[in-house]
């Protein structure tokens, strides 16, 4: 079956969705409150639309993409006004279980059908096609929109119920941030005794010990470049630190590391690198090791 995909938030990732999906032959209406985040898409042929109930409209299924809670339930609003009974809503934002749930409910009410299914990756590793997503919600939904999925990720899991994508997307995240401080560490560790920064990289990431973030966020390190994802990531870490603080309290999981780890977060934004990528956290770790090398910079 072939989709009319509408894409509703076109920032760093509903952006990088549509354009995957345009870039994958499939035609996509998009919305997003600020004009010009819609005119960045012309170039890859994105049909704008006038609103989030217009969008509702003329597409077959609709992802959103949106940075809160608030947000979310204007879209619901707005989209429950198109009266398209079983349209799937593919809710890709990182919210709390409890609000993807609620969220699930009020779009059930509106006679439409909810999945739960937030994206791990950066906003750049999303643009590369390296994606990952998870998918809870009723399985037939899911199984309509695999073609979707595979539209603008690299691999989409099913997982479960509504809060379940949002549950696994906790855990990524968790592991994201733990492994990027660890990165931080490593990359300081091997500075301090003696070795170059690129060569703990080249050689670190093709060894045991390597990881996802490893590979792409020690590369910024090795070369003290944390432009690229800036501008918003220390405001999506603090946000999604927050969601996984709170949900390990409420099922009672120890953290230990996770919370020592957004300590050194803290410390990368008291010394005002929260402009840059969330992997400006090894500049930190270096002051506080006496490290000072000169950072990239426009």
């Amino acid at each position: 079956m072939a989709f009319t995909v509408g894409v509703i938030g076109l920032g760093p990732m509903g952006g990088n969705i549509a354009r995957n999906l345009l870039e994958k032959q499939f035609k996509v209406v998009g919305y997003d409150r600020i004009p010009e985040q819609i005119s960045a898409l012309d170039d890859v042929g994105i049909e704008g639309g006038e609103n989030c109930t217009d969008v509702a409209e003329k597409s077959d299924v609709i992802i959103t993409s949106l940075p809160n809670m608030h947000a979310l339930e204007s879209v619901i609003k707005d989209i429950s006004k198109c009266d398209k009974p079983g349209q799937i809503i593919i809710e890709c934002s990182t919210l709390e279980v409890g609000q993807k749930i609620e969220a699930a409910e009020k779009i059930e009410k509106a006679g439409k059908i909810m999945l739960d299914a937030p994206i791990s990756a950066t906003p750049p590793m999303l643009a590369k096609g390296m994606a990952s997503i998870h998918i809870g919600g009723e399985k037939a939904a899911y199984d309509e929109c695999v073609s979707v999925f595979e539209g603008f990720t690299a691999t989409n899991f099913y997982v479960g119920d509504v809060g379940d994508g949002s549950r696994m997307k906790i855990l990524a995240n968790y592991l994201v941030h733990v492994h990027n401080v660890a990165a931080a560490e490593c990359m300081t560790l091997g500075q301090k005794a003696g070795l170059a920064p690129d060569l703990i990289y080249s050689v670190i990431k093709e060894s045991a010990g390597a990881s996802k973030m490893f590979d792409i966020r020690g590369k910024m390190m090795s070369e003290s470049d944390y432009r690229e994802g800036g501008g918003t990531m220390f405001e999506i870490y603090e946000k999604d630190a927050s969601i996984i603080t709170e949900f390990a309290a409420e099922v009672k999981a120890p953290i230990d590391l996770y919370v020592i780890g957004r300590q050194k977060f803290n410390s990368a934004m008291a010394l005002g690198l929260g402009h840059l990528d969330t992997s400006a956290v090894c500049k930190a770790v270096e002051v506080s090791a006496g490290i000072n090398r000169e950072m990239v910079e426009d």
